[in-house]
Parts: structure tokens; sequence; C-alpha cells
């Protein structure tokens, strides 16, 4: 996911909120917190600006959905580094300003130190600590109170709509969507991916970010949970940790019960075929010939393939294919890997369990578009 970019068209391309939907663009949510640009001073808007034109993005958004991304980025500030604080700070401070002028109701996130007092801060019915409630939540969400368990993963989420639902194939409205993940957290680095759905986290079906809250708050701190999400209309488990808790960590040395287990995936044999293309109507391109790969099959292993034959085709086509690339979305059984950046340039990976459905992936690609062999194959592990 693009962290920086310049100018309000590009930074908002793939990140609509409306009435409080996350609408998704492919399979990527560029969130508007840390999409302000980091370019020098000398360059840089002013921090006024940053806030005009970034509120203007918020203008219409639900009460409900402001709350929800004012408490995450609020929780995650004192966490991010020098890097992206400037840009958390501006969309803190645009969510206050949307609130006042929305009427929304009142929340327990008072001022934030650093933001500035250009604006005067959303009034507070009391603090979350002192048992103040947290409005803006969806019905049913009680709010936090100082006695609680309370963790975080370093996310921002919404509830998933029905619209939204429908759009990434989920049968009825349920879960969380990511919107928003802080770089170095566990979510982040636990591969947990802007667009994913949260369903279940530690055997719990969560429908709400104070929940969710409450259910990593009972985990012990710096300890990891199994979490159940939808990507790409498959149900994955993944494995999301250190977690950030106010439950005290466990001694050197101790067993946490509840850890999940990983389970060791078995080596296997698949062939695949890698491409890189430019997009139009003249697009063209570079791929490899049909190669063996034996490994577990995992996205992080397919990951690391697709990256080296994204290398190797740099390094024949100096100066060609400069934009850089996202890491690849890769489905369940990772047959098919895929990354686009910035340019629209394609990058794939496909694969088949059988030599002779390989043959065939690879003599279908080029048929339609021009291709470049390269004499590529991957690393050995």
């Amino acid at each position: 996911m693009q962290r920086v970019r310049t100018g309000a068209s590009a930074w908002m391309a793939a990140f609509v909120v409306a009435s409080g939907s996350a609408v998704l663009s492919g399979c990527a949510v560029d969130p508007v917190g840390l999409a302000i640009s980091a370019a020098g001073a000398a360059s840089a808007p002013s921090a006024a600006s940053q806030v005009a034109e970034t509120a203007s993005f918020y203008r219409g958004t639900s009460c409900q959905a402001l709350a929800m991304l004012l408490q995450t980025n609020t929780d995650s500030l004192p966490l991010v580094g020098p890097a992206n604080r400037q840009s958390m700070l501006v969309n803190i401070q645009a969510l206050r300003q949307v609130m006042v002028e929305q009427d929304c109701p009142a929340t327990g996130t008072g001022a934030v130190a650093g933001v500035g007092s250009a604006l005067a801060p959303i009034a507070t019915t009391g603090s979350k600590g002192g048992g103040g409630a947290v409005t803006g939540m969806p019905p049913g969400s009680a709010a936090v109170t100082a006695n609680e368990p309370q963790g975080r993963m370093g996310m921002s989420v919404l509830p998933v709509t029905a619209q939204l639902a429908q759009a990434v194939g989920l049968e009825a409205p349920r879960g969380l969507v990511v919107v928003e993940l802080m770089p170095g957290q566990a979510a982040d680095l636990s591969g947990i991916r802007s667009g994913d759905v949260i369903l279940d986290v530690r055997g719990t079906a969560v429908s709400d970010a104070m929940q969710l809250r409450r259910v990593l708050g009972v985990v012990p701190d710096g300890q990891s949970v199994l979490v159940k999400l939808w990507r790409g209309r498959e149900l994955r488990e993944v494995i999301v940790g250190p977690v950030a808790s106010n439950t005290p960590a466990l001694p050197a040395g101790a067993i946490y019960a509840d850890a999940p287990v990983s389970v060791a995936m078995p080596v296997r044999e698949r062939f695949c075929v890698a491409q890189l293309t430019t997009p139009g109507f003249l697009a063209s391109g570079v791929r490899s010939p049909l190669f063996t790969v034996r490994n577990n099959g995992s996205e992080a292993e397919s990951a690391k393939v697709v990256a080296a034959f994204l290398q190797a085709a740099q390094k024949a086509q100096p100066g060609k294919w400069l934009a850089p690339h996202p890491r690849p979305n890769c489905n369940q059984d990772s047959m098919v890997c895929s990354s686009l950046n910035a340019d629209s340039e394609a990058l794939m990976m496909l694969c088949r369990t059988e030599r002779v459905e390989g043959t065939q992936v690879y003599e279908s690609l080029g048929q339609s578009t021009p291709l470049t062999e390269l004499a590529w194959s991957p690393p050995m592990p």
C-alpha cells in the first residue's frame, strides 16, 4: 500500500467514504490518514491547508465512521514513527473539524497533544478512563471503561455494510473491514491488508471496534491471536502478533496456554510462469519460461518468487520497470499471485500442480500480448 502521495486527487483515488461505507477500489484501500505528502517543508503545503483539504474528503461521512477513525488515529498516535506523525496529526484535526461542523455527538477523545489549538477540541462528556461514553459507535456498543481489558493490533476498522458485503462476496453484513494499517505494528507485520474483513478473533465473532479491543485486551501483552478473515472471496486464517494489551505480559519463560499453533505446511511442487506487462492496447512485457517451484505454497513464499522475477526483469531491461510494486495478492493456494503498481504495470505468477496444466498456461500467455522471454528460473530456497 502506497503511503505517500502528492496531491489530493492521487491520495484519495482508492479511498471513498460515503455515509459510513468504505468503498474498495480493486483490493486496496488507501487511508486518508497516511496519504498526505511527506515532502520537505519547502515544498509541502501548510498544515492549515492540509487540514482543510483532508477535511473536505470526510464531509458527509457518518458520525459513527468519523468517531471510529478518530478513536483509532488518536490511540495509535504515540506509536507511529516521525515520518507518519505529521500526517496523522493533520488527519486527527481534520476529523475533529468535520465532527464539529456536522454536530456529531461528543466523543471521549478530547484534545490531542501536538495537534495545535487552531481548532477548538470536540467537547467531551468525560474521558474513557472515567467512564465517559464513546459515542458514534454502532447500536449496542458500550463505552470502554478503565477497568476493562483493552488491546490493539494496529489497524483502523469500520463495520461492514450491506453494500460492502455484497461487493466482497459475503452472504450477509458481518465483521469489520480494515481501512488503515499502522506501519510496523502487529496487523501490518502479520500480513493483514487493507480491505480484509475481520470476522473472528480468538474464536469470537467481532462486529464493532470497541468489542474488538475488548477481545484483544484479555490477551497478555506481547502474545499472538488467531484471526479469521475474508479476503479475495475466501475465508483465511492468520496468526497476528504481538498484540498490545493492558493485560500484563507473562513472566519470562511462561507459556501462553491459548497461543495459536502454527501448522507447518508441507513442501509441494508446482509448475509456474511469471509475467510483467505494461497497460493499454499496445501492451508489451516480459515472461519467464515454465519453471518448477518447491515450497510450502504460502503467500509469503510465493511473494519471494514474484519479487525475484521482478528483479530479473528490471536487470534485463534497465530503466523500463521503475515504479515499485506492492506485495502481491495471492489466492489461498497461491495458484494466482498478482500486483498492480502506480503505472498500471501488472506483475503476475500463475501456477499449477500438474506439469501439463502448467504448460498450457505458459503457452496461452503471450498469444494476445507480445512478451519477451527471459532466461530465468527462481533461486533455490
